[in-house]
């Protein structure tokens, strides 16, 4: 089975479950992780939590805000033991819905696939100045 875990440094996981779940739904197979917010649930705890719910017939595809930050290091150390785990560093919120919506298994080529696909959603809005006072039509906004 599929499935995922959004971790992040204080509210963004939180954040992204409200639009992801407003775009794809609730799901059970998706955990969300909003590190350092609950003084009285660590990271570690969450994280080990979601580790020993694992199987070999998983698999298993995290994201995490940032590289290289404490979210992403102690996620790393726990998923270093498992060969059906995955992690994307500096998600963005197309790659996770294009995840989620995808029936195709976690694999390392689809995980390659999920970041090319990444890089091109993000891109520069070009924006253009009406040609006239009275143009307030949206028609061609992005042309």
């Amino acid at each position: 089975m599929n499935k995922f875990l959004v971790a992040s440094h204080a509210n963004f996981a939180t954040g992204a479950q409200s639009t992801i779940e407003l775009f794809a739904g609730k799901s059970k197979n998706i955990t969300y992780i909003a590190a350092y917010n609950d003084e009285n649930t660590t990271l570690e705890k969450q994280l080990d939590d979601f580790f020993k719910e694992i199987t070999e017939k998983d698999h298993v595809l995290v994201f995490t805000d940032m590289f290289g930050g404490s979210v992403n290091q102690q996620i790393s150390l726990r998923a270093a033991k498992y060969n059906n785990v995955f992690i994307i560093a500096g998600f963005n919120l197309p790659v996770v819905l294009e995840a989620l919506l995808s029936a195709e298994p976690i694999t390392e080529e689809f995980v390659d696939k999920l970041i090319q696909s990444g890089r091109v959603s993000l891109q520069k809005v070009k924006l253009q100045q009406p040609t006239s006072a009275d143009d307030d039509s949206d028609d061609d906004f992005f042309d």
